[in-house]
């Protein structure tokens, strides 16, 4: 009898919920590789009008970036981007890589294209596993940048004023804040129309 006591409170340790690894199954909130990130989104520039590049128009724009970026300015803010990243290169278009190539040679960035431009999925995935505090800038294809928002937890509408990304406008940057958490900042988050840019 006077092992009960003994026996009681070995099955009351096997059988109470162990706390910290229900804190481990728990989902996390936000993402981390987001955490106190700002991420930066422009569609690509001006295309040529045939083959896999941009046009004249397109590369004056692609040269300007290199000095409207370095530092990007929000208001008094002044963001020193840290991260580009552009669609992977297809038969069909080079054009995101194409627009940030000035940027990454003026600032020693590279550019990373970890995914094909139709997978927005797959790139949000990326962008949260990666490391936090970041400032990034994306350059992607116009007709998959509303669903890149949704990805990010924006909501393409309310940003862009319509579903979809107008075919001619390329002199838009959408602003993405997210808090230390990981998850988006509705409020600190909007669109920015560039100046009128020269190389």
């Amino acid at each position: 009898m006077k092992f009960l006591p003994a026996f009681a409170a070995l099955l009351l340790l096997v059988l109470t919920p162990d706390a910290s690894a229900h804190r481990q199954s728990e989902p996390p909130t936000g993402a981390p590789g987001l955490t106190n990130a700002t991420v930066l989104i422009i569609r690509h520039a001006e295309d040529a009008a045939s083959g896999r590049g941009l046009s004249a128009a397109g590369e004056a724009r692609a040269a300007a970036y290199a000095r409207y970026f370095r530092p990007f300015r929000l208001g008094q803010e002044q963001l020193r981007i840290d991260t580009l990243v552009a669609a992977a290169d297809s038969r069909a278009s080079d054009r995101s890589r194409l627009t940030l190539e000035p940027l990454s040679r003026a600032s020693a960035i590279p550019v990373q294209q970890p995914v094909r431009a139709r997978d927005v999925r797959a790139l949000a995935r990326w962008l949260e596993h990666g490391p936090p505090h970041r400032a990034i800038l994306i350059a992607w294809h116009h007709g998959d940048l509303p669903d890149l928002l949704a990805e990010l937890g924006a909501d393409p509408t309310a940003l862009l004023g319509r579903r979809r990304w107008p075919s001619n406008i390329y002199d838009r940057v959408v602003v993405l804040r997210f808090d230390r958490e990981g998850a988006l900042i509705p409020q600190a988050s909007r669109v920015v129309r560039e100046p009128a840019l020269t190389p």
